[in-house]
């Protein structure tokens, strides 16, 4: 497998970006997924449950739409894109993905 890419500051931004409306997706959805759990409990309830009122729905498109634009701004950028044509895509992938891990706090010796 070739080699990644260098990785640039400005796609680390990217893609903590992207990391950061995933997350902010998936926290909304559990958040609401929640909420209609405790208002209709009952097993018998799960249509009306599924079914979101349209101002969350709405909330959920916007934060769909800002994942999406940021999944596309990562996979647009010039290195990713010079990646892709010389094969090393994956590898430049991983090599981001570890880039923007966050370093673990170290074990507290007392």
């Amino acid at each position: 497998m070739p080699d990644a890419l260098p990785i640039p500051t400005d796609l680390l931004d990217l893609r903590r970006a992207r990391d950061a409306a995933w997350a902010e997706l998936n926290q909304f959805v559990a958040e609401i997924e929640a909420l209609r759990r405790e208002q209709y409990p009952d097993p018998e309830q799960t249509d009306v449950r599924a079914r979101w009122e349209p101002e969350q729905r709405e909330r959920l498109a916007e934060l769909r739409a800002v994942r999406d634009a940021a999944v596309v701004a990562v996979r647009r950028h010039p290195t990713m894109v010079r990646a892709l044509a010389q094969g090393c895509w994956a590898a430049t992938d991983v090599a981001l993905f570890h880039a923007t891990e966050p370093t673990p706090e170290p074990a507290d010796a007392g």
